[in-house]
């Protein structure tokens, strides 16, 4: 069937003219969705809407391919993350993926959507032929099929793209050795012709002739054409490009629908199809994650059958607004304000002698309006004497997107940027901002988180920003006398040196004590701000042999505030 499919078919100069009169269903995707539509090669998409079934083809075995069903904008059927074989995969059929939850019925007008991204992918639609009568033996030579063929819009479909097949079930016609006989509009190379009725009817007829040949058996092509067990009877689609053969609607009739056992055992739709919340609802990070700040979302789906008239919407098993069909589907908004918390979505179609049928399965959706919240900073707000090698950090109350270079930013104190990636921890939920090089030492720095950063609902940080200044803090370099030093004289001065210019030097923070002693030793206490050495002078002349210590403490500052790191040292006076 793959070499047919992809037989070139393009009829003279009345493709393109159709082509541009066809009114193709559309479904509207993102922005910055990728979704070839008509499929795109090496794609290909062939439907069998009797049988429920999808067959997709070249795609890598890398790719798992999603594949959906839409009718009116809503999925209506899922399988996900198939499996191609040889390029292949194929949903409701044996050795294939199977529908999810529910097997959607699957009509002429549907969307088909295959997915190797959430939003990359191919599409195309589900042709309206239909075969209303199998094929039948006219006489020992002729064989007729009868159908119908309407474009999207109404009218005829374009003749190009349409064929008509029988396929023998295990022996092969006399007529061509094969098969599988065909009848197209293009007459020349095909089997049979295929005709509509009239000037502006859709119904179209096939006949082939030349059918009295006898196969092995001793069955003429006719009797085997005409025998529902021997052959079965198909009305084709061959796609918007026939030539490119990437898109493909088989009608087979007399096909039975509904789930293909044993592996696929998802029932058969009926009533209408689980609401979904519509893109401008979700607000969470993908439009299909069913998560939402908006308090009273709305949700759309489509109907199962043609004549429903009316749907209601029933949020936790409570009634929450109805609307009428429009086109095969609906559009609710909830008339009541949901709490914050996951809740369950179901919904019943109404036929027109007030008869409900509700949905087979239901929706999950999480509500939530609460913005994320930042637990803890590093470094603190208006902290002191900063790593210049450190990240900075900020830890959130709970998941969040939109983080980026843009969203959390480190400036200077001259207000200028500064180049830093940032990254994200999902466990630990610390967004993490590491500067391309080490901070300006004893600067003040701003960090900013803006309200670009939303949890998964979309709720947006409150905008905030916190500023620290970087070290090093001041340290003691050097003193006179060094620790530990005996004999010291009872009359010398005590001194230290310290790394950077700073403050506070005093009597309060530069103190000289016995040792073991909580009294300050009364002394004169002066700073040097060119050597950065800080002198004691006690006012009297000390005790002999005794053990002395001196003390700095955090009240000496630098010029930006970084307190001293804390030094102390012990010495002994000689005779």
């Amino acid at each position: 069937m793959k070499s047919a499919r992809n037989r070139p078919r393009l009829a003279a100069a009345i493709t393109a003219g159709a082509l541009m009169a066809l009114a193709v269903p559309t479904v509207a995707v993102p922005a910055f969705a990728v979704i070839n539509n008509p499929v795109a090669a090496p794609h290909i998409i062939t439907v069998f809407p009797e049988r429920d079934m999808v067959s997709a083809e070249g795609y890598a075995a890398s790719d798992r391919p999603t594949i959906q069903v839409l009718r009116g904008g809503a999925v209506i059927g899922t399988a996900s993350n198939l499996v191609p074989a040889a390029g292949i995969v194929e949903v409701n059929h044996p050795g294939g993926g199977c529908w999810e939850g529910t097997t959607p019925d699957i009509r002429s007008g549907d969307v088909i959507r295959v997915l190797t991204a959430p939003d990359v992918g191919d599409q195309t639609f589900v042709g309206n032929v239909v075969v209303t009568q199998r094929a039948t033996k006219i006489n020992a030579g002729t064989v007729v099929m009868k159908g119908t063929a309407v474009a999207p819009g109404g009218g005829q479909l374009p003749a190009d793209q349409l064929e008509a097949r029988i396929v023998a079930a295990n022996q092969s016609f006399a007529l061509n050795g094969r098969r599988t006989l065909r009848a197209s509009a293009l007459g020349a190379g095909d089997d049979g012709d295929i005709t509509y009725d009239g000037p502006g009817l859709t119904t179209w007829t096939a006949t082939w002739t030349g059918m009295a040949g006898v196969g092995a058996d001793g069955i003429s092509d006719a009797d085997r054409a005409a025998s529902p067990t021997s052959s079965e009877s198909r009305g084709m689609w061959l796609g918007r490009d026939p030539a490119a053969g990437a898109e493909v609607t088989i009608f087979e009739y007399a096909a039975i629908g509904g789930p293909a056992g044993p592996e696929c055992t998802a029932p058969l739709a009926k009533g209408p199809s689980v609401p979904n919340l519509v893109a401008a609802s979700d607000t969470g990070r993908i439009s299909t994650d069913n998560i939402t700040r908006d308090t009273t979302p709305t949700f759309a789906g489509a109907v199962a059958l043609t004549d429903a008239a009316s749907v209601n919407l029933y949020i936790d098993g409570v009634a929450s607004g109805s609307a009428s069909v429009v086109n095969g589907s609906y559009s609710i908004t909830s008339n009541r304000v949901l709490a914050n918390g996951r809740h369950t979505v179901t919904a019943g179609e109404f036929s027109p002698d007030g008869v409900e049928t509700r949905s087979v399965g239901s929706l999950a959706v999480t509500v939530d309006t609460v913005a994320p919240a930042v637990t803890a900073k590093a470094p603190a707000l208006n902290s002191m004497m900063a790593s210049q090698t450190a990240n900075v950090t900020a830890t959130f109350s709970e998941a969040i997107t939109g983080l980026g270079t843009a969203s959390f930013t480190l400036k200077n104190s001259a207000g200028a940027l500064i180049a830093a990636p940032v990254t994200w921890n999902a466990t630990t939920r610390v967004a993490t901002l590491n500067p391309n090089a080490s901070l300006a030492a004893d600067r003040k720095h701003t960090a900013t988180l803006t309200a670009g950063i939303t949890d998964i609902a979309g709720n947006p940080i409150a905008a905030n920003s916190w500023a620290f200044t970087t070290g090093p803090r001041p340290t003691v370099t050097a003193t006179t006398p060094g620790a530990g030093r005996t004999g010291v004289p009872r009359a010398a001065n005590f001194a230290a040196s310290i790394s950077e210019n700073v403050t506070g030097v005093g009597a309060g923070s530069f103190t000289l004590r016995k040792a073991g002693s909580t009294t300050v030793i009364p002394a004169t206490v002066t700073y040097n701000s060119v050597t950065k050495v800080a002198t004691l002078n006690p006012n009297a002349t000390l005790a002999a042999n005794t053990r002395y210590t001196a003390a700095l403490t955090t009240a000496i500052k630098d010029g930006v505030g970084n307190q001293l790191l804390p030094a102390s040292w012990s010495f002994t006076t000689g005779p």
